[in-house]
């Protein structure tokens, strides 16, 4: 399947319902403006101790989602931009930052085809995290894009699910079986990745989208090929809101939740 017809699928997926996802998730954004103004490191500490002090740097939250991340680090003195899919996305976010009393860009444009004129370049750092890879189907051409934004010097960071628990691991009976196919590469049909947090007749009325699921290998070799010089992995153990609800206890301390990979552009 190409690229465009999965991206084109996607963007009517990520435009049903998504602002009344995050508002049931998250409240208003009045109301979790007041949460991120209160503890502005809260939701990117993780990053923070990779990127040391992000005052007056340029920073672009790629596949950005509702913004909570980049008011974040807007918050803490950063300038932030987002590129995602979804109008319904960008307006949560804009109101979220509009309320934690914030300047973010945001450009409402498929990663791929963003157009020239929004000058994405000369970022310090770029972000990509958690469920985003396995809407393209060739991640080469996003890792190009990625490589051309970030200045000299720049740090990509990619946090993720790791793929031991998203292609080979499922839970049944209250136990976590291996019963995946690790290096199936096909393209699949699944459920918008908010809508748990929907009622069950919105559920309904949702279209899937398409994703493609990628090895640990794949997305190394994709980087590397890019450009980047790939200098830090971590492999997180300890991540008990990665695995379902139902997984067995104290499984996060033995399998892969989440890894970290951080890349540099050098030149």
């Amino acid at each position: 399947m190409k690229q465009e017809t999965v991206s084109r699928i996607n963007q009517i997926g990520w435009n049903q319902s998504a602002y009344q996802a995050w508002t049931n998730r998250h409240g208003l954004p009045k109301e979790y403006a007041k949460k991120l103004i209160e503890s502005p490191t809260a939701s990117v500490a993780h990053y923070l101790k990779l990127m040391g002090d992000i005052k007056g740097k340029k920073i672009a939250n790629f596949l950005g989602s509702k913004g909570n991340k980049a008011v974040s680090f807007a918050l803490l003195g950063a300038e932030v931009c987002v590129v995602d899919i979804s109008e319904d996305n960008r307006k949560y976010a804009m109101e979220l930052a509009k309320e934690a009393g914030v300047n973010i860009k945001y450009i409402v444009s498929d990663i791929l085809e963003v157009p020239e004129e929004e000058n994405l370049v000369d970022f310090d750092c770029v972000l990509l995290e958690l469920g985003v890879l396995h809407y393209f189907v060739d991640l080469l051409p996003l890792f190009q894009v990625v490589y051309d934004s970030l200045k000299s010097g720049g740090q990509f960071i990619l946090r993720d699910y790791h793929p031991i628990l998203s292609k080979l691991v499922n839970v049944k009976e209250d136990e976590l079986i291996a019963n995946g196919n690790y290096f199936n590469n096909e393209v699949i049909e699944e459920d918008i990745a908010y809508s748990t947090l929907l009622s069950e007749e919105e559920r309904s009325a949702l279209k899937k989208v398409n994703i493609r699921r990628w090895t640990l290998a794949e997305i190394i070799t994709a980087i590397s090929t890019a450009g980047f010089r790939i200098s830090y992995l971590e492999e997180e153990a300890g991540v008990r809101w990665a695995f379902p609800s139902n997984s067995p206890e104290g499984i996060e301390n033995r399998v892969p939740g989440l890894y970290t990979l951080i890349a540099m552009k050098e030149g």
